[in-house]
């Protein structure tokens, strides 16, 4: 191997270090993000059950050896982050624009924290095993939603003559599934780093106590 091959060879291994920091620090700053967005604009919604929530918070922080307990854990956490946007979906934030202000929804902002780390972690992404996966993650995805879809035209042709179409006439319904598709791509792959999972279990163990007692 000659010495301008090592040299791009190190060059190469110092960039995708550069690249996986990054891609770990904005992804776990959308946790930190959405955590402060949701004290700050208090839209803590109260839980049935919240003490679930700090257990499968605290579970995600095991380092489990077996792989489908850690994909469990990948499950885990991508549902407790999902509760937490759910939370900041009903708040709005205004941007001025040359025709006036627009409302955008706070949920944006982790999600474009959880998008800008996806991208930047990309050069180590290239795994075979890893592909697989998110193959048939994303296979499981297309049905999911292909049954929704049929779920929701069945309710449009029944229900229309009662009392609308089942989903109150709008979209909400489906952009919420279009955010946490969003939020699952650029998340789930993350998801697979323990020392992400662990200090996002963590932050929102924390979270989940601290709106207990918010709520009482």
């Amino acid at each position: 191997m000659t010495e301008q091959s090592i040299t791009f060879c190190h060059q190469g291994s110092r960039f995708e270090s550069v690249a996986n920091v990054l891609g770990f620090g904005l992804s776990f700053s959308a946790v930190i993000a959405a955590c402060f967005i949701a004290f700050f604009t208090k839209t803590l919604i109260p839980v049935e059950n919240p003490a679930i929530l700090v257990f499968a918070s605290f579970f995600v922080l095991v380092p489990f050896k077996l792989e489908t307990l850690s994909t469990l854990q990948k499950i885990i956490g991508f549902y407790l982050f999902s509760v937490l946007v759910n939370q900041l979906s009903g708040q709005y934030f205004p941007i001025s624009v040359i025709s006036g202000d627009i409302n955008v929804s706070y949920n944006s902002i982790p999600l474009l924290l959880c998008g800008l780390g996806y991208f930047a972690g990309k050069p180590n992404s290239i795994n075979t095993q890893r592909a697989i996966e998110r193959a048939n993650i994303f296979y499981a995805w297309e049905l999911t939603l292909i049954i929704i879809a049929v779920h929701m035209v069945c309710l449009s042709l029944v229900l229309n003559k009662f009392y609308g179409y089942g989903y109150e006439r709008n979209l909400s319904t489906a952009g919420n599934l279009a955010l946490y598709l969003l939020l699952f791509i650029v998340l789930w792959e993350k998801l697979g780093n323990l020392r992400l999972r662990q200090s996002m279990g963590l932050v929102l163990a924390f979270f989940y106590l601290a709106s207990i007692f918010m709520n009482n």
